[in-house]
């Protein structure tokens, strides 16, 4: 059976209310026979850990300029912190679960992102990777052995070593490279809203370009619908936006 995946933020891990709904759940369908695949980002506990350490946070476009300074925290934050905060819960609720990271088996080979060209200015993000192949072998042994893999967005190069990710292009990623049946991005409201701020069951291309030019889809929802659309182009079956409450009560916007 193929697994689904599921996307969280830090957000979700700091909130225990709604991570508890989403391992409950992840318990639910593991104990029905679906495997399931948690991968974790952790922007919220960086910028606070960032904060303390006197590093700067550096956002452009909502994705982070990672110097050398900043790839520590992150690889502390991301692969130790968030990641073992979320197998403790797991551990809690009694959910068999094992933290890794996309460094571990080899599970993707990166190159270094070359600097962009926006708003008519190069950006150099530094030690950020762009992933160039995939290996799932871990994730599937640990699936066959009824654990959960809970992932975090690290990635790795021959050349430059350890490469901060951003999380939404690293789960469509490894949800395509595991033919994932469904991924379910957790988010903060439980779905998209149409123009009349009434929740949406499904959304298509022409809806989210015309909710685009329309204005009734703006700022960051713009981002998880586009990556979304991407999931699916790439292989994944469908794509579901929902916060933790709509995922235990089956609700959310499907995006196929």
């Amino acid at each position: 059976m193929e697994p689904v995946v599921i996307k969280i933020s830090g957000n979700v891990v700091d909130d225990h209310h709604a991570l508890n709904d989403v391992l409950e759940w992840s318990k639910l369908q593991s104990e029905s026979g679906v495997p399931v695949v948690i991968i974790h980002g952790g922007g919220r506990q960086l910028n606070d850990y960032s904060a303390r350490m006197g590093i700067e946070s550096v956002m452009v476009e909502g994705r982070r300029v990672t110097d050398s300074a900043t790839l520590e925290l992150v690889v502390a934050v991301l692969g130790g912190l968030v990641n073992k905060t979320i197998v403790s819960h797991c551990r809690k609720i009694g959910l068999l679960a094992c933290g890794i990271t996309g460094i571990d088996g080899n599970m993707t080979s990166s190159h270094k992102r070359p600097p962009l060209l926006i708003k008519n200015e190069q950006v150099d993000f530094g030690l950020v990777g762009e992933i160039d192949s995939v290996d799932v072998m871990l994730i599937q042994h640990l699936l066959t052995a009824d654990f959960v893999p809970v992932i975090g967005c690290l990635t790795w190069s021959e050349i430059d070593g350890i490469l901060n990710i951003n999380a939404d292009t690293f789960s469509n990623k490894i949800a395509a490279a595991l033919k994932a049946s469904c991924m379910y991005v957790i988010m903060d409201v439980e779905a998209v809203l149409d123009r009349n701020k009434q929740p949406m069951g499904s959304i298509s291309h022409h809806d989210f370009h015309h909710g685009i030019q329309d204005g009734w889809i703006a700022a960051g929802m713009v981002p998880k619908l586009s990556n979304a659309f991407k999931a699916t182009e790439s292989g994944v079956g469908k794509v579901v936006l929902t916060n933790a409450e709509g995922l235990l009560a089956g609700k959310g916007t499907v995006v196929e």
